[in-house]
């Protein structure tokens, strides 16, 4: 029920941004099917499991409707500096079913999984393009792009989570980013200055709207957190969104600036805002 309800909010919340547009005459027009995805992360070890999320909401004025000729509905593809490197479907065979699914006005058809990213990957930064293996001639597919990084600091578990996945404009929007030492002994996490951490919100274009260092004075000096063996430590932070701030979907960036937590170092969430603060 709580994901239905997700998915209902963010159909009318997209609404409300302008998805179904109307010409002059003040009918409604042909627009395209809206398109996302987003990784659980933003950059991940050679050989970590990936975590997916597709959405795609229909805000024309009929029904969509999306043919498969298989049991396959998606595929992804990884490609580094635009050559092919791996395939999620490789080596898989799937049933020769014909399926049929409609996505009505103003729904949002959301698709999640998985993937066991390749062992063998080099640092640096990939593209991962999803592909609706549909007959629709509509545009149904999307990309987005991660990082792969140094592999990940031992008995070390991280949990990046908002307070809540849509918004009003003029309401506080809280992140926590925890820190789990799993190992037998202390962690210690090393800072080049007073400053441990940063984040930052983006619209879906990648325009920075909000920067939590800017304006923030530091000490130079150098400091340090120990983290005992079994216990967790948080970084909790809040931001008042502006009231005037365009509704739309954004991600979320928050670093923690020591280079030892390797592909964990920066942790990413998609949010939405927008609507008007409830009348009091």
């Amino acid at each position: 029920m709580r994901r239905l309800l997700a998915i209902l909010l963010i159909a009318a919340l997209l609404g409300a941004v302008g998805i179904r547009q109307a010409d002059a005459a003040g009918s409604i027009r042909y627009v395209p099917p809206v398109v996302t995805i987003v990784t659980d992360k933003p950059s991940y070890a050679p050989g970590a499991v990936l975590s997916w999320r597709y959405t795609l909401y229909n805000g024309n004025d009929q029904p969509l409707s999306l043919t498969f000729t298989s049991a396959q509905v998606y595929d992804l593809i990884l490609r580094s500096e635009g050559k092919v490197v791996a395939r999620w479907s490789k080596g898989m065979q799937f049933a020769d079913v014909m399926s049929t699914r409609t996505i009505a006005i103003g729904e949002t058809m959301e698709l999640t999984g998985t993937w066991r990213l390749p062992g063998n990957l080099a640092a640096g930064s990939y593209e991962l393009e999803f592909v609706l293996t549909s007959t629709s001639t509509e545009p149904t597919g999307t990309k987005t792009t991660f990082m792969v990084g140094d592999a990940v600091m031992p008995g070390l578990g991280v949990i990046f989570t908002t307070d809540k996945l849509i918004y009003r404009v003029g309401t506080k929007l809280t992140v926590r980013y925890t820190i789990t030492n799993l190992t037998s002994g202390p962690i210690v996490l090393d800072f080049p200055t007073g400053q441990q951490y940063n984040w930052t919100i983006t619209d879906i274009a990648g325009k920075v709207i909000y920067d939590w260092q800017a304006d923030r004075a530091f000490t130079q000096a150098a400091t340090s957190l120990t983290i005992p063996a079994g216990h967790s430590d948080a970084f909790e932070s809040s931001w008042d969104i502006p009231a005037d701030l365009k509704p739309s979907g954004f991600y979320i960036y928050f670093t923690v600036l020591d280079d030892s937590l390797g592909a964990l170092k920066t942790q990413r969430a998609a949010v939405l805002m927008g609507s008007t603060p409830p009348t009091r």
